[in-house]
C-alpha cells in the first residue's frame, strides 16, 4: 500500500528522532511535519496529489481531526492510520496502536494490505471529527491544557511535571485540583444548565437498560419524535468511537447503531460524578443520570453558553449546537489485527 504521513510538529511526542525513525522505516513514503495550519494545508496538497492508500497521523486526536478535514476538502478520504504520538491518544488506543518505538520496529514487516475498521464521523461546525462535546468535558480539557504545565512545574519540578502532563494522572490531577472546584463554584452561582435536545432528521433511538437501541416515537402512535430530551445537563457529547482518551470509555455503545452517531447526555452534579468516576471511566452501563441516543441529526439548545470541544481541542462556547452523522465514513488502520497477522 502507498503510505504518506503527516506529523504535528507542535506535539510534545513528535521529535526529530520520531521523524527520522519514520523516514527510515518507510523510505519510499512521503513523511511530512507541520508546525502551523498553513504548513499543514500545504502538506495536505502534497498528500492529495500523491494519492496514497494510507495516511498516517501523528500528534494526537486533534491532529487526526485537522488532517481528516484538510483531506476531506481535497477528495475522498484515504485510510487513516493513527499513531500513538499524542497525549490522550483516544483514537490510537481504540485502533490498537502500540507505543511508537514498538510500532516503528515492526512497521516494515506489516501486511501490505493493512486491516481496517470503519467509523462513522460526527459533523459539527462545518467539520468532521470522531467526537465532540459541550460541558464538563470541554471545560476539563481547557483547564488541563492551560494550567497543568504551569502548576505542575511549580509543585513537582519540570521533569516530573512533563511526565504527569502526558499521563492519565495529569488528567485526573487537573480535573480534581482545578476543574472540580471551579465547577462547584459555578454551580452555586448560576445553578445547573439545562438543554433541549431535538431530532432534526429521521428516526432517533435510545438505549434501554439492556443496551438495545429502541426507536423514539411520539405519544400519538408511531411518528418519529422530535423532542428527545429536556432537562439538566452537565455533559452533552456526540461520538463515533468508544473512547475519549487515556482509556476513558465515554461511549461504550458508540457502534450500537451503524449509520448514526451516539449522543450522550449526563445530568448529574459534579460531586456525584466524582464519586462515580471509576464507573464512568470504565463505561459501566446503565449509569444513573446518563442517557444514550442515536441520531442522524440533532440540535442541542442550552440555557446559557457552554464550553465546547471538537476532537479534544477546546473551541470556545456555544448556546446552541447541531450534531450530525457525516456523509462520509473513514476506514482506520486496525493496528491490533495488523500486528497479530
Amino acid at each position: 500500500m502507498k503510505i504518506a504521513a503527516l506529523l504535528n510538529g507542535r506535539a510534545k511526542r513528535v521529535t526529530a528522532r520520531v521523524e527520522r525513525d519514520l523516514r527510515r522505516a518507510l523510505p519510499d513514503s512521503l513523511v511530512l511535519v507541520s508546525h502551523d495550519f498553513d504548513e499543514a494545508s500545504a502538506h495536505a496538497d502534497r498528500i492529495a496529489a500523491d494519492r496514497p492508500d494510507v495516511v498516517l497521523s501523528g500528534g494526537g486526536d486533534g491532529a487526526a481531526v485537522k488532517l481528516l478535514n484538510l483531506l476531506r476538502e481535497r477528495g475522498p478520504l484515504p485510510i487513516l492510520g493513527v499513531l500513538k504520538l499524542g497525549t490522550g491518544n483516544g483514537w490510537a488506543r481504540v485502533s490498537g496502536a502500540p507505543e511508537f518505538n514498538e510500532l516503528i520496529q515492526r512497521l516494515p514487516a506489516l501486511p501490505h494490505e493493512l486491516p481496517t475498521s470503519t467509523f462513522d464521523l460526527v459533523e459539527v461546525d462545518g467539520q468532521v471529527c470522531h467526537f465532540a462535546g459541550v460541558g464538563w468535558d470541554a471545560r476539563i480539557l481547557n483547564d488541563y491544557s492551560r494550567n497543568l504545565d504551569k502548576r505542575g512545574s511549580q509543585l513537582f519540578g519540570r521533569r516530573l511535571a512533563t511526565w504527569i502532563n502526558k499521563s492519565a494522572l495529569g488528567y485526573c490531577y487537573s480535573t480534581l485540583r482545578i476543574s472540580v472546584p471551579e465547577l462547584i463554584r459555578e454551580q452555586r452561582l448560576h445553578g445547573q444548565a439545562r438543554v433541549l435536545l431535538e431530532s432534526l432528521e429521521g428516526t432517533s433511538y435510545e438505549l434501554d437498560r439492556r443496551g438495545k437501541p429502541l426507536p423514539i416515537l411520539d405519544a400519538e402512535g408511531g411518528s418519529p419524535s422530535r423532542k428527545l430530551y429536556e432537562g439538566p445537563v452537565s455533559v452533552g457529547a456526540a461520538s463515533g468511537t468508544p473512547e475519549w482518551g487515556y482509556g476513558f470509555k465515554a461511549f461504550p455503545h458508540a457502534h450500537a447503531k451503524p449509520g448514526h452517531i451516539n449522543l450522550r447526555i449526563y445530568d448529574r452534579q459534579v460531586l456525584e460524578a466524582v464519586r462515580n468516576s471509576v464507573k464512568l471511566w470504565t463505561g459501566q452501563f446503565p449509569q444513573p443520570g446518563m442517557s444514550d441516543f442515536f441520531v442522524k441529526r440533532a440540535r442541542m439548545t442550552f440555557s446559557r453558553p457552554m464550553p465546547f470541544q471538537i476532537g479534544g481541542d477546546p473551541v470556545g462556547f456555544r448556546d446552541e449546537i447541531t450534531f450530525a452523522v457525516a456523509s462520509e465514513t473513514v476506514r482506520v488502520v486496525d493496528w491490533r489485527a495488523a500486528l497479530a497477522a
